[in-house]
């Protein structure tokens, strides 16, 4: 890619929403990245992390524990295992082809590494994300149609 549709391209995506872009080809693989900027109107985070201790303070109301409550387990929903797949882009992710079809991938199915698992699509772009490793989908971690973040979690597959 020359300079020229380099920086047009650069421009374009500063004029966006968009705060990641991965383009690749046979011969050129560009990232660029950039720092979403604050909504106007709204507290910088660090200013509501810091008041938000003592607003709480005020709103706290003391409950006797009771036996029972004392002796109660508390259950951690166990983590599945398997290696996570995660999301390279940031764009919608789809789970099936067509919404009239089956998933890629369900619960329990076996992938050979380069299967198809999902596709995201960014910039009107769709990107099929293929497994890295073979092995048994153990968990699904993203709903269809849902927007996804760069390096959010997709799938777990079990090695």
């Amino acid at each position: 890619m020359d300079f020229e549709k380099l920086t047009a391209l650069i421009e374009q995506i500063d004029a966006s929403n968009l705060a990641y872009m991965n383009y690749e080809t046979e011969s050129e693989h560009i990232i660029l990245a950039k720092e979403v900027p604050h909504m106007s109107g709204h507290q910088d985070v660090a200013q509501v992390v810091q008041s938000a201790p003592a607003a709480m303070a005020e709103n706290i109301v003391e409950t006797p524990v009771t036996p029972a409550a004392q002796e109660a387990e508390v259950t951690v929903p166990a983590e599945k295992e398997g290696e996570v797949v995660e999301s390279p882009m940031v764009g919608v992710v789809y789970l099936q082809p067509q919404p009239d079809e089956d998933p890629y991938v369900k619960v329990g199915d076996r992938v050979e590494q380069g299967d198809v698992i999902c596709i995201i699509e960014a910039m009107k772009l769709m990107n099929e994300i293929q497994a890295p490793y073979a092995g048994v989908v153990t968990e699904i971690l993203v709903n269809d149609e849902e927007v996804v973040e760069f390096n959010q979690p997709i799938v777990r597959i079990e090695v």
